[in-house]
């Protein structure tokens, strides 16, 4: 494909995933002057807590939303495992709700506590904009102005979007929120997990080739490879070179419905790393039939807890 049609084909993508984003529940709703005039209660996620804490390496404040086993407080000698999660100002009622669906009936081991990693936001405008720059490895100039237009043109708001964060960012879940979750919840150091969808997914594997060692378990939905030329085939073949192992285990999905470039993308990067043949290392895939880039997020959390934590 030629490099016009990926940018064509990239800046139609943000801007429906945008809409989408503008269209999602505002997860930062206590910051907003008004809530249904004030004369109904919100609906509460249940077994949750909203956390924050300063991020010295982003300057700014960050939010924490917790989705605990509903006997967490009954068991205060009972350690547990965690799955992180990129994107809850948008996702985490989503995720919390389907890890709820699997333990209707009782506890299922292992139980998880979902740590969702958020921003203190404006609205959605500051989601879209911190999350562009959190969630990519590398600085796109022309990703920062499509953005920027498409947050305008939805909120109204010019804001100044820069990509290529995810190095940063990365710093901050390995310093600030694993520490923090760990320091505050009674979490396992070991069999942690992380997941993600689009940005959240690409964000995924460049942490799988940066620093896998600090997550075992690994989930990337709908994952964009198609980013920077493919940016994370060259951090693939980097790791490759260095190393002999990859302890991990790792899912990836995508919808059907999301193109060749997308399903294509995916299964080139599973051959790559299946034909290192890894020894610690487990990678699986599916492909949702019929589903597109917005049908196939629930499918592909739950796919994920399936596969993943053995739901």
């Amino acid at each position: 494909m030629k490099r016009s049609t990926i940018l064509r084909h990239s800046v139609k993508f943000a801007f429906a995933f945008s809409l989408f984003l503008a269209s999602a529940l505002d997860m930062a709703a206590q910051d907003q002057p008004e809530q249904s005039a004030g004369k109904y209660p919100p609906v509460p996620v249940p077994n949750t807590e909203l956390r924050s804490f300063w991020s010295e390496l982003l300057g700014q404040e960050m939010y924490l939303y917790v989705k605990l086993p509903q006997a967490y407080y009954a068991n205060p000698q009972k350690i547990y495992q965690a799955w992180y999660f990129t994107d809850a100002n948008r996702n985490f009622p989503m995720v919390s709700n389907i890890a709820d669906i699997f333990e209707v009936i009782g506890p299922v081991d292992p139980e998880l506590i979902i740590i969702g990693i958020g921003y203190k936001i404006q609205d959605m405008a500051d989601f879209g904009a911190w999350r562009t720059r959190d969630l990519t490895p590398t600085s796109v100039v022309s990703t920062d102005t499509s953005w920027a237009t498409t947050l305008f043109a939805l909120f109204g708001r010019q804001l100044v979007v820069k990509s290529g964060g995810a190095a940063t960012f990365l710093e901050v879940i390995e310093k600030e929120v694993i520490p923090f979750a760990e320091l505050n919840y009674r979490i396992s150091p070991v069999n942690r997990g992380l997941g993600g969808y689009s940005y959240g997914g690409l964000f995924s594997l460049y942490v799988l080739f940066k620093n896998p060692g600090l997550f075992s378990i690994y989930f990337a939905g709908s994952p964009s490879i198609w980013y920077d030329e493919g940016v994370l085939f060259t951090y693939e073949n980097e790791y490759a070179l260095a190393h002999k192992d990859l302890n991990a285990r790792l899912l990836m999905t995508v919808g059907e419905m999301e193109g060749d470039q997308m399903t294509g993308n995916m299964i080139k990067m599973a051959e790559l790393l299946k034909s290192h043949n890894y020894p610690g290392l487990t990678v699986e895939t599916h492909i949702f039939p019929g589903e597109n880039h917005q049908t196939s997020y629930p499918s592909s959390v739950m796919r994920a807890l399936q596969v993943l934590y053995n739901r």
